[in-house]
């Protein structure tokens, strides 16, 4: 992947223009967990739909959606330097965070798992593969670890998940992974992944 055009989400932000090229989507459900899409919209398709999902009406959620398609990449700002006051808000106030990520073409289904929670990460595996899926916890790449990673400014630090555009494929109806009006389809295997990660997260709460 080509570098960052923006260094931060404040340069991002002063550069573009609020429900033009981008929104943040917030739920603050006074959860302990939060669940974030940092590159959502059609800066990495689908992560919208399945951060909203695994959230629903139990957890906090935060997605940063890219409105224009053919500016994607154009609204990417890395995980380690992505930072909201709303956001880090959530954060602070929460035991846990799960982010989801696309990390485009490689050549299988397999998930990446990345972030620093070790306990929480060992159940979100566990959960996916007795759902059927692959699970890389070691992935070579798209680790997570960095201690500025986003998702690890919870209390406990967080869960990176990274999937395929060969999973993504199988989670949706056809090419339109986002729309402004949410309504993507989705299949069968969206909603056999979305509960896994809902059970992972059940389980770490009472763990």
């Amino acid at each position: 992947m080509s570098a960052d055009r923006y260094h931060s989400l404040d340069e991002l932000k002063a550069a573009k223009k609020e429900g033009v090229d981008y929104r943040s989507f917030v739920l603050d459900r006074k959860s302990v967990i939060t669940i974030i899409a940092p590159h959502g919209g059609f800066i990495e398709p689908g992560t919208s739909a399945i951060a909203k999902a695994i959230a629903c009406a139990d957890y906090n959620l935060f997605d940063f959606q890219g409105l224009v398609q053919h500016c994607d990449r154009e609204l990417h700002v890395t995980s380690s330097k992505f930072r909201d006051p709303t956001l880090n808000k959530l954060l602070s106030v929460s035991m846990a965070a799960m982010s989801i990520h696309s990390m485009g073409s490689e050549s299988d289904e397999e998930i990446w798992l990345g972030g620093r929670n070790k306990a929480f990460k060992e159940i979100v595996r566990c959960a996916l593969e007795t759902a059927g899926f692959n699970v890389n916890a070691n992935p070579p790449r798209h680790k997570g670890e960095h201690r500025n990673n986003v998702v690890n400014l919870a209390k406990n630090e967080g869960v990176q998940l990274e999937i395929t555009d060969v999973l993504r494929q199988q989670l949706f109806v056809g090419p339109s992974f986002f729309v402004e009006d949410a309504r993507v389809r989705k299949t069968a295997r969206f909603h056999i992944f979305v509960r896994a990660l809902r059970k992972a997260i059940r389980q770490y709460k009472t763990a």
